[in-house]
């Protein structure tokens, strides 16, 4: 329940990161002191050293913040206060009539500046396709909506602070889109808020549907494969999200002190959970965990696994709003459409050729296609 008491109006906000900040970064990353490493190390053992030096030495000698800072600083940014937490967006508007509302929602360990090319093509199109008026928040607890303070705040909680935050910008009815943590944020706020939500947009990880299904034997090809990438998950990817889920504090001191420790945490999962074929790009690993680190948010965004792991365990209510689906060959788990539709009222599927996880990095005409053709059907 949003306490009004606690809540304050939008003020406008400017990312400016103050020049000592900027070079404390960099001599931690010269003075960084790395482990040892194996002669046959591979991803099995986790981030790979070489990988993670060429990293370290682009981010202290050649990454340019500054850049990322105009690039944000371009548009139009609000700050406000929700139930007693900071709230943070991108307001990007078409100046078109009827544009509708779509609110963008990234996922971990993503940003708002993952849908950096995203948001032009959406409120801007160059043909008569369907623009949009593009929100793109910080959710709470992450990036520069500043590190959450207390309990409680899980998905149902960030659902119902960007209804508000939606009213706020003036919209009362939206198109919502969501992929990884943002997509258990844009469910939730789908099932809390349907009168408020014209569709649901997801590029929707399968890890919960073959969890869910993993006792029963395969139907089909998809389903077999589904399997395979869930019990490869378990087995050798999962240990971030049960460390994150049972000991975020713990891990918070080591990535807040660090920023090499920092950036390992994360571009291993950037590398990961990408197609081979279109990899996130250095400079969008050091985005994510430049913003991570200025906003000191590492620790917060790990909370929420501790806040929502049950809630994960198992299957919520069904969804009673249009929804559309991105399956993705190398997702986490690719999704199968039949465990879906027990809880979504699925009205657009995709079985896309390639991308993964990060959908906006990686392949983000697929996404841009797929979020113009759902709206195009429903407005």
């Amino acid at each position: 329940m949003i306490d009004a008491a606690t809540d304050r109006d939008l003020e406008p906000y400017t990312v400016s990161v103050p020049d000592a900040e900027l070079a404390e970064l960099r001599e931690r990353l010269r003075a960084a002191r790395l482990p040892d490493e194996l002669p046959d190390a591979s991803w099995r053992d986790g981030m790979l050293p070489a990988e993670l030096r060429s990293l370290r030495h682009e981010w202290a000698d050649s990454f340019d913040w500054r850049a990322v800072e105009a690039m944000l600083n371009a548009e139009t940014q609000w700050l406000t206060t929700i139930d007693g937490t900071g709230v943070h967006c991108l307001d990007v508007r078409s100046g078109r009539p009827g544009a509708v509302p779509l609110l963008l929602l990234h996922g971990w360990p993503s940003s708002v500046a993952e849908f950096r090319s995203v948001w032009g093509p959406l409120t801007a199109p160059e043909n008569g396709s369907v623009a949009f008026d593009a929100v793109v928040p910080s959710l709470p607890g992450f990036g520069f909506s500043g590190p959450t303070r207390e309990r409680g705040w899980d998905a149902d909680r960030m659902a119902d602070a960007m209804a508000v935050l939606m009213s706020r910008l003036g919209h009362e009815r939206f198109v919502v889109h969501g992929g990884d943590v943002g997509s258990e944020v844009a469910t939730a706020l789908s099932r809390r808020h349907p009168e408020r939500v014209i569709g649901l947009h997801l590029n929707l990880g399968g890890t919960r549907g073959a969890g869910e299904h993993r006792a029963e034997p395969p139907a089909n090809e998809a389903q077999r494969r589904a399997f395979g990438q869930y019990d490869a998950y378990r087995a050798n990817g999962s240990a971030y999200a049960a460390i994150q889920a049972t000991r975020p504090q713990t891990v918070a001191f080591a990535l807040t002190d660090s920023p090499v420790g920092l950036l390992a945490w994360i571009a291993e999962k950037f590398r990961e959970w990408a197609d081979p074929a279109h990899p996130v790009t250095g400079a969008d690993i050091l985005t994510a965990a430049s913003i991570y680190w200025f906003t000191g948010t590492v620790g917060s965004s790990a909370r929420f696994y501790q806040e929502s792991f049950a809630g994960w365990a198992a299957p919520g209510a069904a969804v009673t709003v249009p929804v559309a689906v991105c399956a993705y060959p190398f997702d986490i788990v690719t999704p199968v459409r039949e465990w879906a539709e027990g809880s979504y009222d699925i009205v657009q599927w995709r079985d896309l050729p390639d991308g993964g996880h990060f959908p906006a990095l990686e392949t983000p005409h697929h996404l841009i296609d797929s979020v113009r053709a759902f709206a195009a059907a429903l407005t």
